[in-house]
C-alpha cells in the first residue's frame, strides 16, 4: 500500500478588500491545520498570495518574499505545499503553482497553459506539462480554466501521475458544470484529483449574490467525491491508497490483473488525435497572438 494523507483548502474570502499580508496570514493558519490533520501535502487555491488585493498586477514583484513565506511554512509544519501565485520572469508574468516539500525545496512548478480571455491580456500562458516526484507520489497541475481543456489532464495520465491538483478561482458557469467536469476528468484518467477553491461567509447560496461555492474536495478514479469542504472555508483531509485496484467493469480492461492505466495508454489513439490538431493547428488564430498583434 502507498497510503498518502491529503488536504485541501477552501480559502475564506471576506467582502471587503484584502491585503496581501492577510492572505499571508491567513495560508499560514490552513497550512498549520492541514499538518495537525497528518496531511503529507495540502493544496491551496490559485493565485492564493493576491485574491481579493486590488491592483494585482502592481503586486507580482512580491513573489520572491512570498516563496521565503512558503519556504518557511513548509518547513515549520513538515509538510508539501501546492503553492499558486503570480510569478515575473523578465517581462512577462505566470499563473503559476510551485509545489515545496517539507524540507523547504522547490520541488517543481507549472504554469497555467490556458489562461482565461481577460487573463491573457497581461498573463503568458506556459507550455509544459511536468511530472512533479515527491517522494510518496508523481503529481501534475493544472489551474483553473485548465479544466475545460480534457487534453491537459489526458497528457497528464499518459505520462504517468498519481494525483492531479487541480487549484482554482472559479465559480462555474455552473456549480454541477464544475463537477462534471472534475469527476469526468477522474474517470476519463483514472486519476484522483485534488481541487482547492475559495469560499464567502456567510457560505455561499445562489440567491446572496456571493459567487464563492467554497468546495475544497478530493475525487477518485471513480469520480467519487471522497472528502470535501461543502460551502464552507476550512481543510478537507482524506487518505489515499495509490495501490488501490482500479476496476473498469469491462470498459476498458484488457487484461489481469487490472490495470486501468496501462489500458488506457493501449487503447487511446494519441498519433491519430496529434495528427487532426496538427492539421486544425495550421489554420488557427490563437487569442494570445491576435492581442500581440493588435498592441
Amino acid at each position: 500500500m502507498r497510503n498518502i494523507r491529503i488536504a485541501t483548502v477552501s480559502f475564506l474570502m471576506e467582502d471587503e478588500p484584502h491585503s496581501v499580508e492577510m492572505n499571508l496570514d491567513r495560508i499560514a493558519s490552513y497550512i498549520k491545520e492541514a499538518s495537525h490533520n497528518g496531511a503529507n501535502i495540502v493544496c491551496l487555491p490559485e493565485t492564493v498570495t493576491t485574491n481579493g488585493v486590488a491592483n494585482v498586477k502592481a503586486e507580482t514583484d512580491g513573489y520572491l518574499h512570498w516563496t521565503d513565506f512558503f519556504v518557511t511554512e513548509a518547513i515549520r509544519n513538515s509538510i508539501a505545499i501546492v503553492a499558486p501565485f503570480f510569478v515575473r520572469e523578465g517581462n512577462a508574468i505566470y499563473n503559476q503553482a510551485t509545489i515545496f516539500g517539507p524540507v523547504g525545496n522547490t520541488l517543481g512548478y507549472y504554469r497555467k497553459i490556458q489562461p482565461t480571455g481577460s487573463e491573457a491580456k497581461w498573463v503568458t500562458p506556459g507550455s509544459s506539462f511536468p511530472v512533479i516526484d515527491l517522494g510518496f507520489a508523481k503529481v501534475g497541475i493544472m489551474i483553473c480554466m485548465d479544466i475545460y481543456f480534457p487534453e491537459i489532464a489526458r497528457i497528464y495520465a499518459m505520462k504517468g501521475i498519481d494525483i492531479l491538483f487541480w487549484p482554482t478561482t472559479t465559480h462555474g458557469p455552473t456549480q454541477n458544470g464544475l463537477e462534471a467536469q472534475l469527476r469526468s476528468r477522474a474517470i476519463d484518467n483514472s486519476l484522483y484529483i485534488v481541487e482547492s477553491n475559495l469560499a464567502g461567509h456567510p457560505p455561499y447560496a445562489p440567491y446572496n449574490g456571493r459567487f464563492y461555492p467554497g468546495n475544497a474536495r478530493i475525487v477518485d478514479f471513480n469520480g467519487d467525491i471522497i472528502v470535501q469542504s461543502g460551502r464552507r472555508a476550512g481543510v478537507a483531509v482524506a487518505t489515499i491508497d495509490l495501490d488501490e485496484r482500479r476496476k473498469t467493469a469491462d470498459v476498458v480492461l484488457i487484461h489481469e490483473q487490472d490495470d486501468t492505466r496501462a489500458d488506457l495508454e493501449a487503447l487511446v489513439r494519441m498519433d491519430l488525435y496529434s495528427k487532426e490538431y496538427g492539421e486544425i493547428a495550421k489554420h488557427q488564430q490563437r487569442y494570445y497572438e491576435s492581442l500581440k498583434n493588435n498592441t
